[in-house]
């Protein structure tokens, strides 16, 4: 959860900075990506760590499933948020790419053990 919600605040952070340079629908296209990116990660630990303590080929099948509705999710997110809002591609996919980053430092920073 912390990672999705570092992806949020990352997402929020460039959604400012879009709407200083580009503007209102530049800074909701980059926010939108970038909560894309965020439910994403959201549904993947949901999905993920919804068996609990179990056996590996069922933990396994968890995190195949946890990606699947990752993917699937942003699919249609951005298929959505670029034919049905017509929102801006470029502050959109710049705000998925930015909040994908904060993902992988969101992970590298937790502590282990």
């Amino acid at each position: 959860m912390r990672v999705a919600l570092l992806q949020a605040g990352s997402a929020g952070a460039l959604a400012s900075i879009f709407l200083a340079i580009g503007g209102v629908a530049a800074a909701g296209a980059a926010l939108a990506g970038g909560l894309i990116a965020a439910v994403g990660s959201g549904l993947l630990g949901w999905r993920m760590f919804l068996p609990g303590i179990a056996p590996a080929p069922v933990l396994r099948r968890a995190l195949f499933a946890g990606e699947a509705l990752k993917w699937t999710w942003t699919i249609f997110a951005l298929w959505f948020a670029l034919a049905r809002w017509r929102l801006a591609p470029l502050p959109l996919l710049v705000g998925l790419i930015v909040a994908q980053f904060a993902y992988w430092v969101g992970l590298v920073g937790m502590k282990r053990g």
